[in-house]
């Protein structure tokens, strides 16, 4: 039988984003994920969340706190506006996780800080529009 594969300390960033904007009362009835599922299953409206870099771990606490840059997209169906504010309410849902320091089973999010607003691009899908942005998360493992 094959060894689990080894954990780090410190989870990816969607294990701690993600629960918090599925729980979000206002985010209800959202798809939401870190992959963009296939065009039989994907349902619209939907926020993507991937990781895209950032500075990494802390040097001196690398098991406990690292910088890492997030590109949150919500793809909507309806028309720009209404894609515009589900992005804004999937960004307050982050913050408000921040100032409360809500914790999730892998850990919390420790910072927040938008290194790009809320920007609109070219939807890859039909009848739909896409807005996104960068946003820095200081996450931080389970206490």
């Amino acid at each position: 039988m094959a060894n689990p594969r080894p954990r780090p300390k410190l989870p990816r960033v969607q294990k701690i984003a993600l629960p918090i904007l599925r729980a979000y009362p206002d985010l209800e009835g959202v798809t939401i994920g870190s992959w963009v599922a296939d065009v039989d299953h994907r349902k619209f409206p939907l926020i993507n969340v991937r990781r895209v870099g950032g500075r990494g771990r802390n040097s001196k606490r690398p098991n406990q706190l690292a910088l890492v840059v997030v590109e949150m997209t919500a793809y909507g169906n309806e028309d720009l506006p209404a894609t515009e504010d589900l992005y804004d309410v999937a960004l307050e849902a982050l913050y408000e996780a921040v100032l409360r320091q809500k914790v999730t089973p892998y850990g919390h999010l420790g910072s927040i800080k938008e290194t790009m607003g809320a920007t609109e691009f070219g939807s890859p899908f039909q009848d739909t529009w896409r807005v996104q942005g960068l946003i820095q998360l200081g996450i931080r493992p389970p206490r």
